[in-house]
């Protein structure tokens, strides 16, 4: 336990660096790195790194794809995304009879998921602008991590009923319910405090109504990624984190509430800067 709250200091201390640059071409990098370590987590966890050919395409994948939106180097970005597809069946029909269409399709599918959704968090910055922009990504973090906090104690203390036995048989309806009420909650909260104290405009009807559709995605990302966990005998996506295992096994939820967040922005204003 010592190990996991140790871990987490020097994480918030790491994201409040990342945070000042929030609005440079280094919190690109920092997606792009996040990014890369994800999917070699993923693709150990699911055998597909043994695949050289497969992994550098995915590793190609998750170098471009955050910098899709950039000055200059969002203009190759389709292009470059389009070769690195053809080298996917390039290698496949190179290897007929050795790599399947299955393993294929789920490097296919992973490289391009994983770097996609993480970028959400430049995408949000680039459509909202840094100030605006750093509240979201704040949103997608909170909804994700709030709420799995929220359902282990809710269903550590009062969890009867297994919401997903073969899944994660810990996880529990009542936590999964105490959860999105609680992050919900908190996230209100967290929405008065900042129009207090920026003078910004919070809309608490629409973060009411979005808070429990994001905690709920961010749980089903958990439980996606713990599925994938138990298909293939793994405990941890990796150990870069004592205490907390590897990029997705901290960052799972979020990978579904950055996406699911930058949707909402697209359409709707939660927060208004003054």
């Amino acid at each position: 336990m010592l190990v996991r709250i140790l871990t987490s200091l020097v994480l918030l201390v790491i994201v409040g660096v990342i945070w000042a640059f929030l609005d440079t071409l280094l919190f690109n990098v920092v997606i792009w790195i996040i990014s890369s370590l994800a999917v070699i987590e993923m693709f150990k966890a699911t055998g597909l790194l043994a695949r050289r050919g497969l992994t550098a395409l995915a590793m190609a994948q998750a170098l471009v794809i955050p910098f899709m939106r950039t000055q200059h180097i969002g203009a190759f970005a389709l292009p470059l995304l389009f070769v690195i597809i053809l080298g996917y069946f390039v290698i496949l029909v190179k290897n007929c009879g050795t790599i399947g269409f299955g393993s294929c399709s789920s490097a296919v599918l992973l490289g391009t998921l994983i770097p996609l959704f993480f970028s959400c968090a430049v995408y949000i910055r680039d459509l909202r602008g840094a100030g605006q922009g750093g509240v979201y990504i704040v949103i997608a973090l909170g909804a994700a991590w709030l709420s799995d906090t929220s359902a282990y104690f809710v269903g550590t203390f009062f969890g009867k009923h297994k919401l997903a036995p073969k899944v994660s048989p810990k996880k529990t309806v009542e936590g999964t319910v105490g959860g999105v009420v609680i992050s919900t909650a908190l996230l209100l909260l967290l929405g008065v405090i900042y129009q207090n104290l920026t003078l910004a405009y919070v809309d608490f009807v629409m973060l009411a109504l979005f808070a429990p559709i994001f905690s709920v995605i961010g749980m089903l990302g958990d439980l996606s990624a713990s599925a994938i966990k138990r298909e293939h005998g793994v405990k941890d996506f990796g150990n870069i984190m004592p205490g907390h295992g590897g990029i997705l096994d901290r960052f799972d939820s979020v990978l579904f509430t950055l996406p699911a967040v930058y949707v909402a922005t697209l359409y709707f204003e939660l927060i208004t800067l003054p």
